[in-house]
């Protein structure tokens, strides 16, 4: 019994001594760190649960609002309810999250539900000539104005000619109740007049559809049968004449901008004579340079054709949002536009669209090669403009503006269709025009899964990096920690 209880002394004794011993004090850190770090994350996961933050990480923001909603929200003056028809549990939940964001950002926002299934009679109101309302679609309502956001219109789609089926393409749910919050709260709609009799072009389908999206009434104006540009127009569209007008027609369209009218001029005479129009456009500071313009540098220009520009955009607040979206305007077969050296004091005339300093303008038009000759213009070549004319009067500042571009092609309907930065283009152009500057780039956000490319020297650094590099790192420290404690 006493030699038992002198091996529990000692048994005992050891323990103690052990808990004095360099390997447990540093065992003992090495536990009490981890117990620590195990805590703050427990207490800060706790902490930002309860935080009403979120960070939307998606490659094109899908989940956020744009500056420009961001702008409309802060700036309403009247409430707005939006009206979600869904079944009970049965809400979209993408489109519920970027409401929410609606509301969080405004406290003018409100939001609500109605079942069309079990609810009908509360829908009358919104439906004219006895049409249904579908179950997924939006109601955007302010006072007695409202708008229906039927559900396809929320999601676009497209065709896949290989497989033969459609698919979702991009999310335009904050385009659609921006346009819409615009629209229920706007005191009188933008109306913009085409100018007609002088077998002009059409305003390509997509075009027409995204402008009729913002809100903006689109009428044909012929000067030969009207007496004026209608008081109410916000904007003057020439798209692409072929023929010229008369000088009564002109004297018609320079009142108009003299009253701070606001004119876009798409407009090329490399093969016909169209001296009325370039009268008007020399009357504002420029003239269109009877020359075809050949990019000189190879990143500038589509590949294999010199004519089909990629040009160069300026700092401006029309191209700023296309810049920040890495878009890109195709101008194929472009005129050169040129700047007066006797124009008025009040105009400021800014350059958008340009060429490099390496093109050249081709003036021999029958010429067989686009080589650069003897004869030809040396760039750089303004290929779109913007311009401010200023006049003080009557102790007020009066503001006309115009958009002059040398190109018709990129009015193109596949164009269009296919090239984002060519429609972005022209409806921020028409937006500054009016000083719509809030209506600037709120565009569908795509929905396309994007794949990461890297090139074959990018592979092998990379292999290089996770095969040998980490490893390496990773024995090294190992190697350093287990020479440290093997000295203790």
């Amino acid at each position: 019994m006493k030699k038992f209880g002198q091996l529990n002394f000692k048994y005992f004794k050891s323990i103690k001594q052990s808990f004095k011993s360099k390997k447990f004090k540093y065992g003992g850190y090495a536990t009490l760190m981890v117990a620590v770090v195990i805590a703050i994350a427990i207490i800060i996961n706790l902490i930002v649960d309860q935080i009403p933050w979120e960070l939307d990480l998606t490659q094109n923001q899908r989940y956020s609002l744009s500056e420009q909603t961001n702008n409309v929200l802060d700036n309403l003056k009247q409430d707005v309810k939006i009206i979600g028809l869904y079944e009970t549990g049965n809400e979209n939940k993408i489109v519920l999250e970027i409401i929410e964001r609606y509301q969080r950002r405004s406290k003018r926002i409100s939001y609500t539900t109605i079942d069309p299934e079990r609810y009908p009679q509360l829908l009358t109101k919104y439906q004219k000539d006895d049409t249904s309302l579908s179950t997924g679609s939006l109601i955007v309502e302010s006072g007695d104005k409202y708008k229906v956001i039927n559900r396809y219109d929320l999601i676009n789609y497209g065709y896949n000619q290989y497989s033969g089926e459609f698919y979702a393409q991009s999310l335009a749910v904050e385009q659609q109740l921006t346009s819409a919050i615009l629209y229920v709260t706007a005191e009188k709609l933008p109306v913009i007049y085409r100018l007609i009799g002088h077998d002009e072009g059409s305003i390509p389908y997509d075009l027409r559809k995204q402008l009729e999206l913002e809100n903006y009434t689109i009428e044909d104006l012929n000067l030969i049968t009207q007496e004026s540009v209608p008081e109410e127009a916000h904007a003057l569209v020439v798209l692409s004449p072929k023929r010229d007008i008369t000088k009564e027609e002109a004297e018609k369209i320079r009142k108009y901008l003299e009253n701070q009218g606001r004119a876009i001029f798409f407009i090329q005479n490399l093969n016909r004579e169209l001296p009325n129009f370039e009268a008007l456009l020399k009357s504002y500071g420029v003239a269109l340079e009877r020359a075809v313009v050949v990019e000189g540098d190879p990143n500038m220009y589509f590949p294999g054709n010199p004519l089909y520009l990629i040009p160069k955009m300026e700092s401006h607040s029309i191209l700023n949002p296309l810049k920040s979206a890495q878009m890109y305007v195709f101008a194929p077969r472009s005129q050169s536009i040129k700047e007066l050296d006797i124009k008025r004091r009040t105009l400021t005339i800014e350059p958008l669209l340009v060429t490099s300093d390496k093109a050249w303008a081709k003036t021999n038009l029958e010429s067989t090669t686009i080589e650069k000759e003897e004869d030809d213009l040396e760039g750089p070549f303004n290929i779109a403009v913007a311009i401010t004319d200023k006049i003080y009067e009557d102790n007020e500042t009066k503001e006309t503006r115009l958009i002059v571009v040398a190109n018709t092609n990129i009015l193109n309907s596949s164009l269009i269709s296919q090239v984002p930065g060519n429609a972005n283009f022209v409806l921020n152009s028409i937006n500054w025009l009016r000083d719509r500057e809030e209506g600037i780039s709120i565009r569908p956000k795509s929905l396309l899964t994007s794949y990461l490319r890297i090139s074959a020297s990018q592979q092998l650094i990379f292999s290089g990096v996770v095969v040998i590099l980490i490893p390496l790192i990773v024995l090294a420290s190992g190697l350093t920690v287990w020479l440290r404690r093997r000295h203790l």
